[in-house]
């Protein structure tokens, strides 16, 4: 789960913002706190909305985050150049690292995990776990200017233990992280934080695709059943699904999603991927053969004597959009992931927008759902709380801030919708008059 996000000189963050899933001190949709089980421990919300005008930065927001992903899980090139995004606007400011850090809730445990970097190396990385009344630092890492790394540990381990910890913090490049090395080279003290990035944290973008559950084996069955009632309850005109075997998978998959069905194929429950043209395949093992499949979906005629299979391409962009995000629906789908949506609305009608939003919200499930949007009928108090709902608001010297509905007066808990398109919480856009434009 995520606690709190902060970043600084970043993309439009000059200074340093915060993003916080705590729960406040709000009493309404109790239910939509994911309570703590006991120390250490925080009460999180389940869901955040993000608002802004065009060009605020909400979607710099998501791109932080990812970069920092990106960072922990695939890494650059040794020597290569790291391509951090500096705030351009400011001189002395963009010469500086920029800083990333996350707090999370992995496995019962709770961690600090940041760092600040340039375009040439690490200068600093830092692990700590929080504790109930303090804080364990578990690693600590500083870069010099002449590429030396310096680290210190404080964790249980065995003096061959430690000797690999010297022997791979010496050997870690200075352009890439600690964390990702250390998984590299099988140290497990720090693999909870490495697997929240890799495997908890989940981001979609307008134009990307997310792979739906491997239909069709395993308990994935029960998903696609459920894929396909919440098809129907979204009023797409879809009524079932067929999976097609192909034949020759080199002719219809580039070698490159061949090559990661099979990485990702697990015992019984198969894997899946997404062809850059939205089409989804499946693969499982039958008599130890990889079989592959694709996805069809079916839609019931006029006369409703028969039903007819579409492809991918034959879809609606809100049908192929709701594909991406159906699965955060499915309570045993990605349990503990933090799913964060850039552009909810995209493609959406508002109704919809509504509906996915309040039906993630009634599910029973474990998971957090963070999403961008411009939808102003999702600002309704009968549907989230005040403190799930954010603003980024771009100042006149270019520099994104962050800040929660909580911040405001409660006079207007009747009509937030209201109170925003009318400016009162920022966060909008400012449109200059024609003649003072062309003078």
């Amino acid at each position: 789960m995520l606690i709190r996000f902060r970043v600084q000189n970043f993309l439009s963050f000059k200074e340093e913002v915060e993003f916080s899933m705590v729960a406040g001190k709000v009493q309404q949709h109790p239910e939509q706190v994911l309570r703590s089980a006991g120390r250490p421990g925080v009460d999180l919300l389940r869901t955040a909305l993000i608002y802004g005008a065009n060009a605020s930065g909400k979607s710099n927001l998501v791109k932080a985050i990812d970069f920092a992903r990106e960072m922990v899980v695939e890494g650059v090139r040794a020597k290569a150049a790291i391509p951090r995004k500096p705030f351009k606007l400011d001189a002395v400011r963009s010469a500086e690292p920029s800083r990333f850090e996350f707090e999370i809730q992995q496995n019962g445990k709770l961690y600090a995990y940041g760092f600040a970097l340039d375009s040439k190396r690490v200068h600093e990385e830092w692990l700590h776990e929080i504790r109930p009344a303090s804080e364990k630092i578990l690693f600590h890492r500083v870069t010099s200017v002449d590429e030396v790394n310096t680290i210190t540990f404080d964790v249980k381990a065995s003096k061959k233990e430690r000797d690999l910890f010297d022997l791979v913090a010496l050997g870690t490049p200075p352009n890439r992280l600690f964390l990702r090395e250390s998984t590299e080279r099988n140290i497990k003290h720090f693999s909870d934080v490495y697997e929240w990035f890799e495997k908890a944290l989940v981001i979609i973008y307008p134009t990307s695709f997310h792979s739906l559950a491997p239909i069709g084996s395993g308990s994935a069955g029960k998903f696609s059943d459920s894929l396909v009632e919440y098809l129907q309850r979204f009023s797409t005109g879809i009524c079932g699904y067929a999976l097609q075997p192909v034949g020759e998978p080199a002719g219809e998959l580039p070698k490159e999603l061949l090559a990661a069905l099979e990485k990702n194929l697990e015992d019984g429950h198969g894997s899946s991927v997404v062809r850059p043209d939205g089409q989804r395949y499946f693969a499982k093992k039958e008599a130890e053969q990889l079989k592959i499949y694709k996805l069809l979906l079916r839609h019931r005629d006029e006369t409703c004597g028969s039903d007819i299979l579409f492809e991918m391409d034959e879809e609606s962009d809100g049908t192929l959009r709701l594909l991406d995000l159906i699965p955060m629906l499915y309570p045993g789908e990605g349990r503990n992931s933090v799913v964060i949506i850039d552009e909810l609305d995209r493609s959406l009608h508002p109704s919809l927008s509504y509906e996915f939003i309040s039906t993630f919200l009634q599910a029973d499930n474990q998971k957090q759902l963070i999403v961008t949007t411009h939808e102003a009928n999702l600002l309704d108090l009968d549907l989230v709380r005040r403190d799930e709902v954010w603003f980024v608001e771009k100042d006149s010297r270019g520099s994104s801030s962050v800040y929660s509905l909580e911040e405001f007066s409660p006079r207007y808990d009747k009509d937030v919708r209201k109170g925003y398109m009318l400016g009162r919480f920022g966060a909008i856009p400012f449109i200059t008059q024609p003649n003072s434009v062309l003078g």
